[in-house]
């Protein structure tokens, strides 16, 4: 949650000392919002403080987080990117991750217009699922979320990026990127591809 519109950069810090303030949900729960507040208000986005300590009074009444994107999303702040990270990353489970960098990537790669309203199209998520691996998911996850976060950026740098040469219609239509190399990759068979 507190990475919602935040650089991870920025988190950071600021996530050692709610981690060492709050190592369980029942300390968060009974957390004053003005205390919660000088911890996390350094990044901005105040509405996040009520929905924390609501949600770590959820999570005490039933003991643990939930291990099921269903039941995740249901706790209050927690959308479908919070919950495919918080699954993937920290509990070992498949899920797929899409979130705003993800669809830029994923857009500049695959040839797509992208929009504020791409991440929701069932389209986006059926791409993005077909891609996620069934094992070894987590670092693929990461790997993406890093592309996305430091290579694939607002100004892509794509003489960095591992995808540029052979795999991005971005890359190939903007010179990124000699066009013979692709040319040559688009005219392979389907069946080589």
């Amino acid at each position: 949650m507190l990475l919602q519109r935040t650089r991870a950069e920025q988190v950071v810090p600021v996530y050692r000392a709610f981690a060492e303030r709050y190592p369980e949900a029942e300390f968060l729960a009974r957390e004053k919002p003005a205390d919660l507040l000088g911890v996390i208000g350094s990044l901005g986005l105040h509405w996040r403080v009520p929905l924390m300590i609501k949600m770590a009074e959820r999570i005490r009444t039933v003991g643990s987080p939930p291990d099921r994107l269903d039941d995740l999303v249901e706790l209050p702040g927690v959308g479908p990117y919070a919950a495919s990270a918080y699954l993937s990353l920290h509990r070992g489970k498949r899920a797929v991750i899409v979130d705003a960098n993800v669809v830029r990537c994923l857009g500049r790669v695959f040839g797509f217009a992208t929009g504020p309203e791409t991440r929701r199209k069932a389209w986006l998520l059926a791409l993005a699922d077909r891609l996620t691996p069934r094992r070894n998911y987590r670092d693929y996850n990461y790997a993406v979320l890093d592309l996305a976060m430091k290579v694939c950026v607002g100004k892509p740098k794509c003489a960095e990026c591992p995808l540029a040469k052979r795999l991005c219609v971005y890359a190939a239509k903007t010179g990124a990127i000699r066009t013979t190399d692709y040319a040559q990759r688009s005219e392979r068979s389907p069946r080589r591809r």
